[in-house]
């Protein structure tokens, strides 16, 4: 099954997001692996609050619920498109969305999902966050896809 969806998101401050699922390039697994993608196509001057962070993620846990996948986002490194609190200021653009990506899920109490956090350090270009989530039932496909990741790392 090919995955390719698009979902608009506008905030409650206005800004625009697509949230885009579609198939991880490599596709060779017992589960489909989706990758996910949060685009901000229109910004304002005003940040997100707590109420639009968990209605994102709720469009993400929805997905997961509906498909037999596992889910595969990585964080980016861009830095112009985020807020970092002055107390978070010392993380990396791409570790503070990994940390708030992985609060918000926990923060839900999403007990039929289980997830793996990679973390691929690489002083040339940045450290890389990738979070992996998968239904309880598919622990297997998350194990495995993880250990793929790891170890395209290491080519």
């Amino acid at each position: 099954m090919a995955f390719n969806t698009v979902i608009p998101y506008t905030s409650s401050v206005g800004s625009k997001f697509l949230i885009n699922f579609k198939d991880f390039i490599q596709q060779d697994f017992s589960l489909p692996v989706v990758d996910v993608s949060l685009f901000l196509v229109e910004s304002t001057e005003v940040g997100l609050g707590l109420r639009d962070l968990i209605a994102l993620t709720r469009i993400i846990k929805d997905f997961l619920n509906e498909n037999q996948v596992v889910l595969y986002y990585y964080c980016d490194t861009s830095d112009s498109d985020i807020f970092i609190s002055p107390r978070n200021q010392k993380m990396q653009p791409q570790e503070f969305r990994h940390s708030l990506f992985n609060a918000l899920f926990d923060l839900m109490k999403v007990t039929d999902f289980v997830k793996d956090e990679i973390i691929i350090e690489d002083p040339a270009n940045n450290t890389h966050y990738i979070s992996l989530i998968t239904k309880v039932a598919d622990k297997s496909s998350l194990t495995e896809v993880s250990v793929a990741v790891q170890q395209m790392n290491d080519k």
